[in-house]
């Protein structure tokens, strides 16, 4: 018999992981705990690895880099949309709402590029706004797909990063 499934998601699946996360604290802890590495490969490049993925971190042309991937700046933008799609596509699957497409649509404003250049003393070389715009197709009325929306936006972990005061604790090991 097939599995039952949501908007590609086995429902049974999701279910039991739900269910071992709210029974087990331990598991729910190991869930808080995400780790990355950067290795400088040369002028602005960088290789970053993950679990089991890597991939480039590149300056575009105008900002002196090769323009070989994304920079830091753009995979922030790409994080919080891969977040708020996965939270949105959970949060409709959680509520038996079926999505036939989804895109997320970001663009960031950053605060003054000129700080991170040193070339200025004012503002910071964050970003200022990020607007987030959701396309969904879905046969399900507007008011759920928006209430979907407004929980995806209040529980995105990357989000609640990107919105918060997020303490940086910084070391320094120097090698031979």
């Amino acid at each position: 018999m097939a599995e039952a499934t949501l908007n590609g998601l086995n429902l049974e699946r999701l279910k039991e992981i739900v269910k071992e996360v709210a029974s087990q604290p331990e598991k729910a802890e190991e869930l808080n705990v995400w780790r990355a590495r950067v290795r400088w490969l040369g002028g602005f490049r960088g290789r970053a690895y993950v679990r089991d993925h890597t991939f480039i971190i590149d300056e575009p042309s105008d900002l002196a880099g090769v323009d070989t991937a994304p920079n830091a700046v753009e995979y922030v933008l790409s994080a919080l949309g891969g977040c708020l799609t996965v939270g949105f596509i959970l949060n409709a699957t959680k509520n038996n709402v079926k999505i036939d497409d989804l895109e997320v649509s970001l663009e960031g404003r950053i605060d003054n590029i000129l700080t991170f250049l040193g070339l200025s003393d004012q503002g910071h070389p964050g970003y200022r706004e990020i607007k987030a715009k959701l396309y969904v197709r879905s046969p399900a009325d507007p008011k759920t797909i928006q209430d979907i929306w407004s929980k995806t936006l209040e529980t995105s972990p990357v989000g609640n990063t990107l919105s918060r005061n997020v303490k940086i604790v910084p070391e320094v090991s120097v090698v031979d």
